[in-house]
């Protein structure tokens, strides 16, 4: 039997992420565990992710695919990503809703927290026989494994793609109220400036 999980391996040398990298797929390969998707992931120093390689095989021969590393890369690379701000509360407006951010923050703090500023990582889902292999095996390169079942991780997800439609249509009225008070603020800042402008009191 094994367990079926989402790990996040970071490292202070990302030659090592490279080396650890070509170990994940040697482990696969002699079966030691069932690799899904794997991807190595950067992180500039303005927070920016890039995916200098990866794969994933229950999606097509792209560096994202259709796996559940596809989907949680694709996410934080896009406007769910960049709305997150690598910051919990921002993603739901604040913190309006509490029970909320402390599901949604789990998962992206922990994953922020992995992959700094100028950090390198591997992002994975793997299926373990025991924990002590990857530990092991990163851990002989300096790598520091941050480990979540994969059900976990699908389920934040789900709740952080809620957040984000609730957090975007928030944004959506209070721009339209803003346009709305602007528009009434010009209308009556013409009609006082053409009644001075006709003597009329």
């Amino acid at each position: 039997m094994t367990d079926h999980n989402a790990i996040v391996v970071s490292f202070a040398d990302s030659s090592n992420a490279y080396q650890a990298f070509s170990t994940l797929k040697n482990l696969a390969a002699d079966e030691r565990i069932v690799l899904v998707g794997a991807h190595l992931v950067t992180r500039d120093q303005n927070g920016r992710l890039s995916i200098p390689e990866g794969f994933d095989t229950e999606g097509d021969s792209g560096l994202v695919g259709g796996g559940l590393i596809g989907l949680l890369i694709g996410i934080l690379g896009g406007p769910i990503g960049m709305l997150f701000g690598w910051t919990a509360g921002m993603l739901i407006g604040g913190g309006s809703d509490v029970q909320r951010q402390d599901r949604t923050a789990g998962l992206l703090t922990d994953l922020s927290n992995s992959i700094p500023p100028g950090g390198t990582a591997i992002v994975a889902e793997v299926e373990e026989f025991t924990p002590e292999v990857l530990n092991e095996a990163m851990g002989a390169l300096g790598g520091v494994i941050l480990r979540r079942p994969a059900e976990q991780v699908l389920a934040e997800l789900e709740v952080t793609e809620e957040a984000y439609e609730q957090a975007r249509k928030e944004a959506e009225k209070k721009a339209k109220e803003e346009r709305k008070a602007e528009r009434k603020e010009n209308w009556d800042q013409r009609v006082t400036s053409l009644k001075e402008k006709l003597g009329i009191k």
